[in-house]
């Protein structure tokens, strides 16, 4: 009776642990192997044109706005790896001046260019300090590349007394380029970050050589979701 009793009580469970849940845990979070998430970016066109022909009206009206995911692969305490897909949306205001030129002299009440982003991007994260499972704050150097996968041209006009204007779109604009990449830097606490990225390709294709370049800067704030 005696070692019947020891032999039930030696079967008894004391602890329940799922190994699976543990690896999880200790691979993917903020600051571990692995971490995923979405975020999104608004940002302000900056600097000069190539040429008076194509000045810009700056502020709300130029502006590159982004949705997009990141993978992060870290490798130590300081370094790691992103890689990010997004969708982002581009848009130049043309000034209305005497010497406008792109796309044509005419002059209009509003005018803009627009142009729908695909683009990847692989970045190099240098981490500041230890923390625990958290983002912490980061530097990134960054360069990304992508397809124009749609164009427009959109003018507004007060055509006459009665009519308070009226609006034209043109979509699948032959002169602007299909490809775009560039390079840039993030800077970043946790969801937060500055960005800042400059374009290395032409605005225009190569047979559009004579129009002035649009300004190749762009500054903004990046929201991460996690």
């Amino acid at each position: 009776m005696v070692s019947s009793s020891l032999a039930a009580h030696a079967q008894q469970v004391l602890v329940e642990a799922n190994v699976a849940d543990d690896t999880v845990k200790t691979t993917f979070g903020p600051n571990r192997c692995y971490f995923g998430h979405v975020y999104g970016s608004y940002g302000l066109l900056a600097g000069a044109s190539g040429g008076s022909g194509a000045r810009l009206r700056y502020g709300l009206g130029s502006l590159e706005a982004q949705l997009g995911g990141r993978l992060k692969r870290r490798f130590s305490q300081t370094l790691a790896l992103n890689l990010d897909l997004r969708y982002a949306y581009q848009q130049f205001s043309l000034a209305q001046n005497a010497q406008k030129t792109v796309p044509t002299p005419t002059l209009h009440k509003s005018e803009s260019l627009s142009l729908h982003h695909i683009q990847s991007e692989l970045s190099l994260r240098l981490n500041a300090g230890r923390r625990g499972n958290v983002i912490g704050r980061y530097l990134d150097l960054l360069a990304y590349g992508g397809w124009v996968a749609g164009t427009s041209h959109t003018t507004e006009d007060e055509p006459g007394p009665g009519i308070k204007s009226v609006e034209t779109t043109e979509s699948g604009l032959p002169y602007l380029h299909r490809w775009a990449g560039g390079v840039g830097a993030r800077l970043g606490s946790d969801r937060y970050a500055l960005v800042t990225r400059y374009r290395l390709s032409s605005v225009f294709r190569p047979e559009y050589a004579a129009f002035p370049e649009l300004p190749r800067w762009v500054i903004g704030l990046e929201l991460g979701w996690f």
